[in-house]
Protein backbone atom coordinates (compact mmCIF):
# COMPACT_ATOMS: atom_id res chain seq x y z
CA UNK A 1 0.00 0.00 0.00
CA UNK A 2 1.04 3.63 -0.62
CA UNK A 3 2.13 5.55 2.11
CA UNK A 4 0.45 8.60 1.28
CA UNK A 5 -3.05 9.22 2.61
CA UNK A 6 -5.74 11.82 2.36
CA UNK A 7 -8.27 13.00 5.56
CA UNK A 8 -11.80 13.93 4.02
CA UNK A 9 -13.94 16.08 6.31
CA UNK A 10 -17.30 16.70 4.94
CA UNK A 11 -19.05 20.04 6.66
CA UNK A 12 -22.28 21.54 7.05
CA UNK A 13 -22.07 24.40 9.36
CA UNK A 14 -19.97 22.81 11.99
CA UNK A 15 -18.30 25.44 13.15
CA UNK A 16 -19.37 24.21 16.80
CA UNK A 17 -17.49 21.12 16.16
CA UNK A 18 -14.80 21.31 13.44
CA UNK A 19 -11.97 23.37 15.29
CA UNK A 20 -11.14 20.03 17.79
CA UNK A 21 -11.61 17.64 14.94
CA UNK A 22 -9.11 19.21 12.67
CA UNK A 23 -6.78 19.96 15.77
CA UNK A 24 -7.01 16.21 16.26
CA UNK A 25 -6.03 15.37 12.67
CA UNK A 26 -3.24 17.78 12.27
CA UNK A 27 -1.77 16.18 15.46
CA UNK A 28 -1.65 12.62 14.19
CA UNK A 29 1.56 10.71 14.58
CA UNK A 30 1.43 9.44 11.32
CA UNK A 31 1.06 12.66 9.12
CA UNK A 32 -1.88 13.06 6.39
CA UNK A 33 -0.22 13.08 2.69
CA UNK A 34 -3.07 15.86 2.48
CA UNK A 35 -6.58 17.04 4.28
CA UNK A 36 -9.40 18.23 2.42
CA UNK A 37 -12.77 19.71 4.24
CA UNK A 38 -15.53 19.68 1.69
CA UNK A 39 -17.68 22.71 3.16
CA UNK A 40 -20.97 22.06 1.85
CA UNK A 41 -23.39 25.32 1.65
CA UNK A 42 -21.88 26.39 4.64
CA UNK A 43 -23.40 29.91 6.62
CA UNK A 44 -21.72 29.69 9.75
CA UNK A 45 -18.08 30.14 10.55
CA UNK A 46 -16.73 26.87 9.53
CA UNK A 47 -14.84 27.70 6.23
CA UNK A 48 -12.67 30.17 8.41
CA UNK A 49 -12.15 27.90 11.67
CA UNK A 50 -10.85 25.15 9.04
CA UNK A 51 -8.66 28.06 7.46
CA UNK A 52 -7.08 28.60 10.89
CA UNK A 53 -6.74 25.33 11.94
CA UNK A 54 -5.33 23.65 8.72
CA UNK A 55 -3.06 27.23 7.89
CA UNK A 56 0.47 25.98 7.18
CA UNK A 57 -0.37 22.34 6.49
CA UNK A 58 -0.75 20.82 3.03
CA UNK A 59 -4.86 20.75 2.69
CA UNK A 60 -7.51 22.07 0.87
CA UNK A 61 -11.07 23.52 1.30
CA UNK A 62 -13.83 23.35 -1.18
CA UNK A 63 -16.59 25.43 -1.04
CA UNK A 64 -19.16 23.56 -2.13
CA UNK A 65 -21.91 25.46 -3.25
CA UNK A 66 -24.84 23.74 -4.18
CA UNK A 67 -25.57 19.82 -4.86
CA UNK A 68 -26.53 18.19 -7.62
CA UNK A 69 -27.10 14.37 -5.65
CA UNK A 70 -29.73 13.76 -3.47
CA UNK A 71 -27.87 13.24 -0.83
CA UNK A 72 -24.93 15.59 -0.12
CA UNK A 73 -22.84 13.96 2.06
CA UNK A 74 -22.17 11.44 -0.51
CA UNK A 75 -21.94 13.76 -3.35
CA UNK A 76 -19.04 15.64 -1.35
CA UNK A 77 -17.20 12.11 -0.60
CA UNK A 78 -16.74 11.49 -4.34
CA UNK A 79 -15.75 15.34 -4.85
CA UNK A 80 -13.25 14.83 -2.78
CA UNK A 81 -12.20 11.38 -3.31
CA UNK A 82 -11.03 12.64 -7.09
CA UNK A 83 -9.28 15.20 -5.22
CA UNK A 84 -7.73 12.55 -3.11
CA UNK A 85 -3.87 11.09 -3.17
CA UNK A 86 -2.54 7.96 -2.25
CA UNK A 87 -4.32 4.20 -1.41
CA UNK A 88 -5.24 5.46 2.25
CA UNK A 89 -9.03 7.66 1.69
CA UNK A 90 -9.39 8.35 5.49
CA UNK A 91 -13.17 9.57 6.22
CA UNK A 92 -13.95 11.64 9.47
CA UNK A 93 -16.80 13.08 10.28
CA UNK A 94 -16.65 16.78 11.58
CA UNK A 95 -18.02 16.34 15.06
CA UNK A 96 -15.46 13.57 15.88
CA UNK A 97 -11.77 13.85 17.59
CA UNK A 98 -9.88 11.00 16.99
CA UNK A 99 -6.56 9.91 19.09
CA UNK A 100 -3.05 10.78 18.32
CA UNK A 101 -2.35 7.09 16.62
CA UNK A 102 -5.64 6.92 14.60
CA UNK A 103 -3.79 6.89 10.93
CA UNK A 104 -0.82 5.01 12.79
CA UNK A 105 -3.54 2.34 13.34
CA UNK A 106 -5.98 2.20 10.76
CA UNK A 107 -3.96 2.42 7.86
CA UNK A 108 -1.69 -0.26 7.49
CA UNK A 109 -4.46 -2.82 8.24
CA UNK A 110 -5.88 -1.89 4.40
CA UNK A 111 -3.60 -4.54 3.51
CA UNK A 112 -5.25 -6.72 4.77
CA UNK A 113 -8.90 -5.07 4.51
CA UNK A 114 -11.03 -2.88 1.92
CA UNK A 115 -12.24 -0.48 4.70
CA UNK A 116 -11.28 -0.01 8.40
CA UNK A 117 -13.56 1.73 10.58
CA UNK A 118 -13.00 2.82 14.69
CA UNK A 119 -14.73 2.32 17.25
CA UNK A 120 -16.96 5.60 17.74
CA UNK A 121 -18.59 6.50 21.69
CA UNK A 122 -20.81 9.40 21.86
CA UNK A 123 -19.43 12.03 24.36
CA UNK A 124 -21.18 11.77 27.78
CA UNK A 125 -19.83 15.59 28.62
CA UNK A 126 -22.43 16.69 26.16
CA UNK A 127 -25.59 16.78 28.38
CA UNK A 128 -27.88 14.00 30.13
CA UNK A 129 -29.33 12.25 27.02
CA UNK A 130 -25.46 12.13 25.53
CA UNK A 131 -25.04 9.94 28.86
CA UNK A 132 -28.37 8.17 28.12
CA UNK A 133 -27.12 7.21 24.53
CA UNK A 134 -23.95 6.20 26.07
CA UNK A 135 -25.70 3.54 27.96
CA UNK A 136 -27.70 2.72 25.21
CA UNK A 137 -24.77 1.67 22.78
CA UNK A 138 -24.45 -0.84 24.76
CA UNK A 139 -27.03 -2.39 23.13
CA UNK A 140 -24.78 -2.67 20.25
CA UNK A 141 -23.88 -6.08 21.69
CA UNK A 142 -27.39 -7.27 21.13
CA UNK A 143 -28.17 -6.34 17.74
CA UNK A 144 -29.17 -9.53 15.45
CA UNK A 145 -25.46 -9.07 13.73
CA UNK A 146 -23.97 -7.53 16.02
CA UNK A 147 -22.12 -3.53 15.85
CA UNK A 148 -21.55 -3.18 12.28
CA UNK A 149 -18.73 -0.37 10.97
CA UNK A 150 -20.45 3.23 10.59
CA UNK A 151 -18.73 5.74 8.25
CA UNK A 152 -17.72 8.16 10.88
CA UNK A 153 -14.11 7.43 10.97
CA UNK A 154 -12.34 4.89 8.94
CA UNK A 155 -10.34 4.25 6.21
CA UNK A 156 -10.51 3.40 2.87
CA UNK A 157 -8.42 1.85 0.88
CA UNK A 158 -8.67 3.90 -2.95
CA UNK A 159 -7.84 1.13 -5.05
CA UNK A 160 -10.79 -1.36 -3.67
CA UNK A 161 -13.00 1.92 -3.70
CA UNK A 162 -12.47 2.57 -7.39
CA UNK A 163 -12.89 -1.27 -8.11
CA UNK A 164 -16.47 -0.74 -6.97
CA UNK A 165 -17.27 2.47 -8.82
CA UNK A 166 -16.98 5.56 -5.98
CA UNK A 167 -19.60 6.69 -3.66
CA UNK A 168 -22.81 5.77 -4.63
CA UNK A 169 -25.91 8.85 -4.72
CA UNK A 170 -27.25 6.73 -1.39
CA UNK A 171 -28.11 7.93 2.08
CA UNK A 172 -25.95 5.44 4.08
CA UNK A 173 -22.82 6.15 1.63
CA UNK A 174 -21.05 3.91 4.59
CA UNK A 175 -23.47 0.45 4.24
CA UNK A 176 -23.51 0.81 0.92
CA UNK A 177 -19.92 0.63 0.74
CA UNK A 178 -19.52 -2.02 3.03
CA UNK A 179 -22.28 -4.80 1.16
CA UNK A 180 -20.60 -3.63 -2.56
CA UNK A 181 -16.79 -4.53 -0.62
CA UNK A 182 -18.25 -7.98 0.20
CA UNK A 183 -20.10 -8.88 -2.99
CA UNK A 184 -16.54 -8.22 -4.25
CA UNK A 185 -14.94 -10.74 -2.16
CA UNK A 186 -13.20 -7.75 0.19
CA UNK A 187 -13.43 -7.47 3.83
CA UNK A 188 -14.31 -5.31 6.20
CA UNK A 189 -13.23 -4.46 9.75
CA UNK A 190 -14.36 -2.33 12.78
CA UNK A 191 -11.68 -2.32 15.38
CA UNK A 192 -13.25 -1.96 18.55
CA UNK A 193 -9.50 -1.23 20.32
CA UNK A 194 -9.21 1.97 18.65
CA UNK A 195 -11.80 4.63 20.12
CA UNK A 196 -13.18 8.06 18.72
CA UNK A 197 -15.19 10.58 20.41
CA UNK A 198 -18.61 11.61 18.89
CA UNK A 199 -18.88 14.86 20.20
CA UNK A 200 -22.55 16.45 18.97
CA UNK A 201 -24.99 17.09 21.51
CA UNK A 202 -27.76 14.89 21.35
CA UNK A 203 -31.52 16.21 21.62
CA UNK A 204 -34.72 14.23 21.33
CA UNK A 205 -35.82 15.82 17.83
CA UNK A 206 -32.36 14.88 16.98
CA UNK A 207 -32.55 11.36 17.88
CA UNK A 208 -35.72 10.76 16.22
CA UNK A 209 -34.68 12.33 12.72
CA UNK A 210 -31.17 9.99 13.25
CA UNK A 211 -33.72 6.95 13.70
CA UNK A 212 -36.52 7.98 10.70
CA UNK A 213 -33.29 8.21 8.53
CA UNK A 214 -31.50 5.04 9.44
CA UNK A 215 -35.37 3.77 8.35
CA UNK A 216 -35.33 5.05 4.97
CA UNK A 217 -31.64 4.12 4.57
CA UNK A 218 -31.93 0.45 4.98
CA UNK A 219 -34.90 0.52 2.97
CA UNK A 220 -32.76 1.80 0.18
CA UNK A 221 -29.96 -0.64 0.74
CA UNK A 222 -32.87 -3.38 0.39
CA UNK A 223 -32.46 -4.79 3.94
CA UNK A 224 -35.85 -6.87 4.75
CA UNK A 225 -38.44 -5.35 6.88
CA UNK A 226 -38.21 -8.69 9.16
CA UNK A 227 -34.73 -8.07 9.71
CA UNK A 228 -35.57 -4.02 10.42
CA UNK A 229 -38.27 -4.50 13.02
CA UNK A 230 -36.15 -6.86 14.80
CA UNK A 231 -33.27 -4.15 14.84
CA UNK A 232 -35.27 -1.77 16.02
CA UNK A 233 -37.15 -3.94 18.58
CA UNK A 234 -33.90 -4.99 20.04
CA UNK A 235 -32.20 -1.80 19.67
CA UNK A 236 -35.25 0.39 21.24
CA UNK A 237 -35.07 2.18 18.08
CA UNK A 238 -39.29 2.73 17.13
CA UNK A 239 -38.96 4.84 14.57
CA UNK A 240 -36.52 3.10 11.87
CA UNK A 241 -39.65 1.14 11.01
CA UNK A 242 -41.63 4.66 10.71
CA UNK A 243 -38.72 5.41 8.70
CA UNK A 244 -38.62 2.06 6.60
CA UNK A 245 -42.12 2.36 5.94
CA UNK A 246 -41.93 6.15 4.54
CA UNK A 247 -39.29 4.76 2.09
CA UNK A 248 -41.39 2.28 0.71
CA UNK A 249 -44.25 4.56 0.79
CA UNK A 250 -41.88 7.62 -1.53
CA UNK A 251 -40.15 5.20 -3.12
CA UNK A 252 -43.63 3.77 -4.63
CA UNK A 253 -44.39 7.37 -5.24
CA UNK A 254 -41.22 8.25 -7.01
CA UNK A 255 -41.37 5.35 -9.42
CA UNK A 256 -44.49 6.07 -11.10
Amino acid sequence: MSSESTIVVCAHNEADYIRLCLESLVAQTLRPTLIIVVADRCTDGTISVARDVLNGTNSTIIEKKARSWRYSISESLEIARHRAVGDGLVVVDADMTVPRNFLERLLPQLTQYASVSAFARTDPTQGLLNRVVLVWERTFSFAPLGQQPRGGARAISSKSLEKIGGFRDVQAWDSDIDQRFRVMGFKVKLDRRLVVLHRRKMTLRRSIHYQIQMGRARRELKVSLARTVLHALVRLRPFVIYGYLKEVNQGGTRDK
